[in-house]
């Protein structure tokens, strides 16, 4: 248990009525969805934002309506990073290094990026959202005609495959499953 609101996990089953469930609502993460990036990001094709969000909202709202507490990622990993001094600093330090990205003033420039980041809510989501050069001034509309096909814009790729929670970690009994995933791509997610 990481902070004092928190409440206990108790998992022994995976078939009985699901009393609590960790969910992440599809945000802006899918709006850095390119077609360069499709393939590395495990996309077949850019889904629809506004219609993902519409599909999760009537998902949660059926859970809630069977009296399913429904607890968002985000909010869980931001109230974690508030009750704990000093998580924030080495999550960021994991997350940078582990976004595959090689260039280290790119990863200095992303780094002051997040930190400037005060809310921890905030935060979170920024990181599950990837980080365009164009928000850390590195890329400018007028460079558009320059660009090469294929090359992308993003300075750390989004993490646009949250919405599967269940895929990364599990619990079980009073602990926790932390999944290698196959991928890169979703090794990330953990």
């Amino acid at each position: 248990i990481l902070g004092g609101s928190m409440a206990k996990i108790q998992v022994t089953s995976e078939i009985k009525a699901l009393k609590k469930v960790l969910v992440h609502r599809p945000g802006e993460e899918l709006l850095n969805l390119t077609p360069s990036n499709l393939e590395n990001l495990l996309f077949d094709d850019i889904p629809d934002l506004t219609s993902c969000q519409k599909e999760h909202d009537r998902f949660t709202k059926i859970m809630r309506n069977e009296g399913v507490d429904v607890v968002y990622l985000e909010d869980l990993m931001a109230e974690t990073l508030d009750c704990n001094e000093g998580l924030r600093e080495i999550f960021l330090d994991q997350y940078l290094k582990e976004t595959g990205c090689s260039d280290k003033k790119l990863l200095e420039m992303s780094k002051e990026y997040f930190e400037q980041i005060e809310d921890n809510k905030k935060f979170v989501e920024r990181t599950m959202v990837g980080l365009t050069l164009k928000e850390l001034g590195l890329f400018k509309n007028k460079d558009l005609d320059k660009m090469e096909v294929g090359k992308s814009y993003l300075a750390i790729n989004p993490m646009p495959n949250l919405y599967f929670t269940r895929d990364p970690f599990t619990s079980i009994g009073n602990g926790l499953v932390f999944n290698k995933m196959y991928s890169m791509t979703r090794n990330r997610e953990t």
